[in-house]
């Protein structure tokens, strides 16, 4: 017998993740009646297996490696430091159940009903959502349905691949292993072999061709290069073709195509996210899926349905937690505060990478500055030193590599429009913050040049590559 509508609202949306917070609270805030379904842990990604635990790795990684510099200032005892990864993860674990439970009592406060389960269309007015194996199905209806179910992590499909983590895994760990062996060249590949090699996991990166296709190529070479003096195993343009296990000895065993085979305890395979759509039933309800398995949206996160919208991951635009959070509030401003004139601009969005050092990034890099504009139309200035926090390091290998790009298009007027920056160096994921502002306010090579530095800082470089003397 087919159950009724349990409820109708004015939204509805699937998932509870940053962009489903974002777009329903702002809905609420205009007095709607909404709905949120998720089937995992309120929070989404960010919160529980993305952004924010891996920061505070990220941030407990940095003492290890500064630590290493900090002893040739004369602090004693840092030779002996030991990482305690069980009282970690706990403290790491307890502050996400906090932040779970922020997100729950402010969608409460807002008046949202939250409801558990897995979401499934059966029309474009209408969801179902299973709750559990004794539990009836609920039928829920509602005028707009927003899908933000984000993202999930690639599985993969070569042979071996039930030897591998996911970065989810990386979360769930309750002890380090000895050695690991990572697999892929985007940010989550880059960020979590060197987290790991900081907590002293012996650490091999397997890389299918260079990291970081999205990042200027200088700076990736400062990276890898950086890399290489922290004690990462970096390999380049070496695919692997298959994984396997020794049954006796536990340890996992990567092949390449280079005829090498890389042996560790564990295998992180960090091959990117598509996006989290499977069972949602978007085939009931119509909604068109691009290729490569994104929602497909217009500029407005409309999908071809009328009242099916979807933001954040599960699109095809960067898969950024502030990104998802904006889009959602557009969308509810434009449906249910009458701001149309609202509208998601997906240029110089700002980017950090939590390398050691951090990369920041906004804008075009060189390379496609000059494939968009031509090269005698760019003009790039750049500053490569060594941080002043490495003065007194006593060996060169403990001395990261900083560089710093302004990219400029020349302009009719005789002006250097700055339209990217590419760079990595200690603090770069705080600046880049600031020079996006610029960026996005039109800025000049000529603004950057008149502003006064701040010494000594590293951030004084952006106003000091090759300045005019302006009055």
């Amino acid at each position: 017998m087919e159950q009724s509508v349990k409820a109708h609202y004015d939204f509805l949306v699937i998932g509870a993740g940053s962009g489903a917070m974002g777009a329903s609270r702002r809905a609420a805030m205009f007095g709607k009646k909404v709905a949120m379904i998720e089937n995992k842990v309120i929070g989404g990604t960010c919160v529980n297996v993305g952004c924010v635990p891996k920061k505070v790795m990220f941030n407990l990684a940095s003492f290890l490696e500064d630590a290493h510099v900090i002893s040739d200032y004369g602090v004693k005892g840092l030779d002996k430091l030991e990482l305690d990864f069980g009282h970690f993860k706990r403290q790491r674990d307890a502050y996400i159940k906090r932040l779970n439970g922020i997100y729950s009592t402010n969608v409460k406060n807002a008046g949202i009903d939250y409801i558990e389960g897995f979401a499934r269309f059966t029309s474009p007015k209408e969801v179902e959502v299973v709750k559990g194996q004794d539990q009836p199905i609920e039928r829920y209806s509602a005028d707009h349905i927003l899908i933000a179910s984000g993202s999930t992590p690639e599985e993969g499909t070569f042979e071996g691949r039930e030897h591998c983590w996911v970065s989810d895994d990386i979360f769930k760990m309750e002890e380090l292993p000895k050695s690991a062996v990572v697999l892929g060249g985007g940010y989550i590949a880059v960020e979590m072999s060197q987290i790991l090699q900081a907590f002293g996991v012996k650490t091999t990166l397997l890389i299918r061709d260079v990291p970081l296709r999205q990042v200027d190529s200088e700076v990736v070479d400062n990276l890898v290069e950086n890399m290489k003096k922290l004690g990462l195993d970096v390999k380049l343009k070496t695919p692997f073709t298959k994984v396997t296990k020794d049954q006796d000895s536990g340890l996992i065993s990567v092949h390449t195509t280079t005829n090498e085979v890389f042996e560790a305890e564990k295998v992180l395979l960090a091959m990117g996210r598509p996006p989290c759509v499977r069972g949602l039933g978007l085939e009931n309800a119509g909604v068109e899926v691009l290729p490569s398995g994104f929602v497909k949206v217009d500029e407005n996160h409309f999908t071809n349905v009328p009242g099916v919208y979807a933001i954040g991951d599960v699109t095809n635009h960067e898969q950024l937690t502030p990104v998802a959070i904006k889009a959602g509030r557009i969308l509810a401003e434009y449906l249910f505060n009458g701001r149309t004139d609202l509208q998601m601009n997906y240029a110089n969005i700002p980017t950090a990478i939590f390398s050691h050092p951090p990369i920041g990034y906004v804008g075009l890099s060189e390379q496609q500055a000059i494939a968009k504009y031509g090269a005698d139309n760019i003009k790039t200035y750049k500053s490569k030193f060594t941080n002043m926090f490495y003065s007194l390091a006593a060996e060169d290998k403990k001395k990261l590599g900083t560089l710093f790009k302004l990219i400029c298009l020349k302009t009719d007027d005789g002006q250097e429009k700055v339209i990217g920056s590419h760079a990595i160096g200690r603090g770069v994921d705080e600046m880049m913050q600031l020079v996006a502002v610029s960026i996005n306010m039109g800025a000049t090579k000529r603004d950057f040049d008149r502003t006064i530095a701040i010494h000594p800082t590293a951030s004084e470089e952006y106003v000091l590559m090759d300045p005019k003397l302006y009055f």
